[in-house]
C-alpha cells in the first residue's frame, strides 16, 4: 500500500510541475517559431516578385503562390493527427472498438475533425481569393495563413470550454 501512496504522489507532483512549466514552455515554443520564421523569411512562399514589364501576375502564377502557402495551412492539421496517434499508440484507444478508450481520444478527436474542417474552407476559400486579388495585394494571403495558424492553435488550447480565446 505504501508504494502505491509513493507512486500516486510522484505523479501529483509530476503534474504540478507540469501545470507550472506550461507557460514557459508554450512561450518558449512560440520564441522559437517566431525564429525559425524570421531565419527563412527569404525561402518562404510570400516573397512575390513581378516583373517590371507586368502589371499583373497570371493566374497560374497566383494559384502556385496559393499552393505554396498550403504546406503551412496544413501544419495544423497534420499536428493533430500526430496528436491523436499518439495517444491512441500509448493507451487502450489503439483498437478503435474499445469503450474504454473513447475517453482518451474524444477531446483530440473533436480538435482534430474540427482543424480538418477549418482547413478544408481555408484552402478552398485562399484560392479563390487568390483571384480576385490584385498582385500587389496578395500579401493578404500569408497573413490569413499566419491568423488561421494562430485561430487553430487557440482553438485546440481552448477547446471544449472556450472555444475561440484560451481563457482559464
Amino acid at each position: 500500500m505504501n508504494e502505491n501512496e509513493n507512486k500516486q504522489h510522484m505523479e501529483d507532483e509530476v503534474k504540478s510541475f507540469k501545470k507550472q512549466i506550461a507557460p514557459e514552455v508554450f512561450i518558449s515554443n512560440i520564441v522559437t517559431i517566431g525564429l525559425f520564421f524570421l531565419s527563412f523569411y527569404d525561402y518562404l512562399p510570400w516573397k512575390i516578385a513581378v516583373n517590371q514589364r507586368q502589371k499583373q501576375l497570371s493566374l497560374k502564377h497566383r494559384y502556385i503562390f496559393t499552393l505554396q502557402l498550403t504546406f503551412i495551412d496544413i501544419l495544423p492539421l497534420l499536428i493533430c493527427i500526430f496528436v491523436v496517434f499518439n495517444r491512441r499508440r500509448q493507451t487502450y484507444a489503439i483498437d478503435p472498438m474499445d469503450p474504454r478508450g473513447k475517453k482518451f481520444v474524444k477531446r483530440l478527436k473533436g480538435i482534430l475533425s474540427n482543424t480538418f474542417e477549418q482547413c478544408v474552407v481555408k484552402i478552398i476559400l485562399s484560392f479563390i481569393l487568390c483571384t480576385i486579388l490584385h498582385s500587389n495585394e496578395l500579401i493578404l494571403l500569408p497573413t490569413f495563413t499566419f491568423l488561421f495558424v494562430i485561430g487553430r492553435l487557440t482553438f485546440a488550447l481552448g477547446y471544449p470550454t472556450h472555444r475561440s480565446f484560451v481563457l482559464y
